[in-house]
């Protein structure tokens, strides 16, 4: 319990980091979409009413204020309501310290067997994976998926039916990369469902998907109508249908076949790549897929590799298998590739948009390690 005491200690002593130490965090980058959301709930704007949004925004801002819709679900911005009662640059380094923790947690969670200066570690370099790193300065929201992995192992090993439920809650915060990881988890509960364990374990996420459809009524009473409206005007923003800066395998070789990146054309060729990719883990992983931390490595990779709108920060969901297979990969060409991909995304952080396919080619690398490394011990599950 001693761990838990710490989180809970820390978490509260947050606001007061966030509110006394200059963490030079900038505020006007992607967090200032969830920020000012928040913020307009709060002075009687519905999540997902955009045109009264953009007008409150920028009447607190400026007039050329760029502000895009809110993209998520409305249990997203009503878990980080508060922040928005801070003022900005102290509700950016608030969500700054929370992703941090987050990350921290996530690698402590599928690091059982490791001692606590090796957890450490693994933790300084998580942070120092170039998308987590990214994602911390920018304020970016793919942690909750990367913790809802990482609990979702954690919670199935030991077992837990609450938290099990938690974890599949934490990958619908972003919906499109959490979406596989949470259908892999529920059809893992599905396939165990004559154990009493996992019949909890559904009940229990039954139980919270209703209270989450529920509590979303508070950002927005027609949410469900709401927020798909708003996802479909989110389409239009331009640079999404031709996302340059889109990091994805589909969107990759879509412009290197055509010079010209297109997130709707790449989307069929992810139809393609994905049919191609589920048939091969399926024969390659049949034997072993209902162990859970396999599983939901290769939910991450099959997230990563057929994904068609995939932003540089999605990629720290890679920390799940680069962390199993360092668990797991004594040889030394082993560890030179696991090396290799950890460290890609610098080249992509040097290189500019040009370096995103750097990214594609880690989750490649990764994935190959996996299938090579197939008939390793039990380490690659991560048992304790």
């Amino acid at each position: 319990m001693k761990p838990l005491w710490l989180v809970l200690a820390w978490l509260l002593l947050l606001p007061l980091v966030a509110l006394f130490v200059p963490l030079p965090i900038p505020y006007y980058q992607d967090f200032s979409v969830l920020y000012f959301s928040d913020a307009a709930r709060l002075n009687g704007i519905p999540l997902y009413d955009y045109p009264a949004q953009l007008e409150w925004v920028r009447a607190q801002t400026r007039p050329d204020f760029e502000f895009h819709p809110y993209p998520y679900p409305p249990w997203y911005a009503l878990l980080t309501l508060p922040l928005a009662l801070l003022p900005l640059a102290a509700a950016a380094r608030l969500w700054f310290l929370l992703n941090l923790t987050m990350l921290a947690v996530s690698i402590w969670f599928v690091t059982p067997r490791w001692s606590i200066p090796a957890r450490l570690f693994g933790i300084l370099a998580a942070v120092l994976f170039i998308p987590a790193f990214g994602l911390l300065i920018v304020g970016q929201y793919s942690m909750p998926v990367l913790m809802g992995t990482a609990l979702f192992v954690w919670a199935a090993r030991r077992p837990s039916a609450p938290a099990l439920a938690v974890s599949l809650a934490l990958m619908t915060f972003k919906p499109h990369i959490g979406l596989f990881a949470a259908l892999a988890a529920f059809g893992w509960l599905i396939f165990h469902r004559h154990s009493a364990f996992a019949r909890r374990a559904i009940g229990f996420t039954l139980l919270l998907a209703v209270a989450l459809a529920a509590f979303g009524l508070l950002a927005d009473p027609r949410w469900p109508q709401t927020y798909l409206a708003s996802l479909l005007h989110y389409r239009e923003i331009p640079g999404v249908q031709t996302c340059e800066l889109c990091a994805s395998l589909p969107v990759g070789l879509w412009r290197l076949v055509t010079g010209q990146p297109d997130t709707a054309q790449a989307a069929l060729l992810s139809i393609v790549l994905g049919a191609g990719l589920m048939t091969a883990l399926l024969w390659r992983f049949r034997e072993k897929i209902a162990d859970p931390h396999l599983l939901m490595n290769l939910a991450v990779l099959f997230t990563l590799l057929v994904d068609p709108y995939l932003l540089n920060y999605d990629y720290v969901l890679l920390l799940l298998p680069l962390l199993a297979l360092t668990d797991t990969i004594r040889s030394l060409p082993g560890r030179s590739v696991l090396l290799i991909a950890y460290l890609l995304p610098w080249g992509a952080l040097a290189l500019g948009r040009q370096g995103n396919p750097l990214l594609a080619v880690s989750a490649l690398l990764i994935l190959a390690l996996l299938w090579h490394f197939k008939e390793a011990d039990a380490r690659v599950r991560g048992a304790p």
